[in-house]
């Protein structure tokens, strides 16, 4: 994910206005690194949060704990419904999945099934997210298991119910035979109280045998998969408010800083603020548009 242009620090703003929130509490599963920057680096290295990984590859999981980041911790678990399943470890390790990758569907398309191909198998048990103690309460999760993360989500579905918000890669397309797909993924997490807000990032591929500049990497317009973004449904902060103020302005941190959401942080922020300060939200929105002329705020 790339990293959002940030107007203001929301944690200085808010601790400057005596609202600092709790510590936030992430969830990676499917935590391998990848060289990428992950966009809650810079709470957990203030200390605004804390985060439990999971990396069913020893090796891997010996070196994220190794590595030495803040506030983080690594656990060498494969998350999904508790049983055992035969994890299928791709070509790249990345696209290593408890679901056999689809030959017939990846071959339709440039440098999918040389990622993918099986290089190896291996007997893994598997554990449910809702028996693991250590990750409660999650304020926010995010999912990367290579067509799983249904299965992992309904094994978690007590987690869940406290959590705040949650990323998950999703398909459009099954390049893994018997995975669920968007619309399986996106139905469950209505069910359970979130309203999708976005897709982060891409996933696209050309068909055979057309390329476009070059570049096999590139669909023409092909998405296959992408990270679907959900948050609580804003139709709830109003109870929210009533029942556990706190955690809108969790809400209000993980949309503005890992995201750049500064309109539903606001949309937050005004039902805390109806609760517990009022005033808090208007000064939100100055300083944003104080900060960046193009941020304008009208009813």
């Amino acid at each position: 994910m790339s990293e959002p242009k940030r107007p203001i620090d929301i944690l200085e703003f808010l601790g400057g206005q005596g609202h600092s929130p709790e510590t936030l509490k992430i969830i990676d599963v499917g935590a391998l690194d990848v060289g990428e920057v992950e966009p809650w680096a810079r709470l957990l290295e203030t200390g605004a949060g804390t985060l439990i990984g999971f990396e069913p590859n020893q090796a891997e999981c010996d070196k994220l704990n190794a590595a030495g980041r803040p506030n983080s911790r690594y656990l060498p678990h494969a998350l999904g419904d508790g049983q055992a399943h035969t994890l299928h470890i791709g070509t790249e390790p990345m696209t290593s999945s408890l679901f056999p990758p689809d030959q017939a569907v990846m071959k339709q398309f440039h440098c999918l099934w040389e990622l993918c191909e099986t290089a190896g198998e291996e007997r893994v048990e598997t554990r449910r997210l809702d028996d693991i103690a250590e990750v409660r309460p999650a304020d926010f999760i995010k999912l990367d298991v290579q067509g799983a993360e249904l299965m992992v989500l309904e094994a978690g579905a007590q987690v869940l119910a406290d959590t705040l918000a949650v990323q998950a890669e999703v398909s459009f397309l099954p390049i893994y035979r018997d995975q669920a797909l968007f619309a399986d993924v996106d139905a469950f997490l209505r069910a359970q109280g979130f309203a999708f807000h976005t897709m982060v990032g891409v996933g696209s591929r050309p068909f055979r045998p057309l390329i476009k500049d070059g570049n096999p990497n590139r669909g023409f317009a092909q998405v296959i998969w992408s990270n679907a973004l959900y948050f609580r449904d804003p139709a709830s902060f109003p109870e929210m408010a009533g029942k556990s103020p706190g955690a809108l302005l969790r809400v209000a941190v993980l949309a503005h800083e890992l995201y750049g959401a500064f309109d539903l942080a606001a949309a937050a922020l005004q039902h805390y603020g109806a609760a517990k300060a009022p005033g808090l939200a208007t000064a939100y929105i100055r300083a944003l548009m104080d900060a960046d002329p193009s941020i304008t705020a009208r009813k």
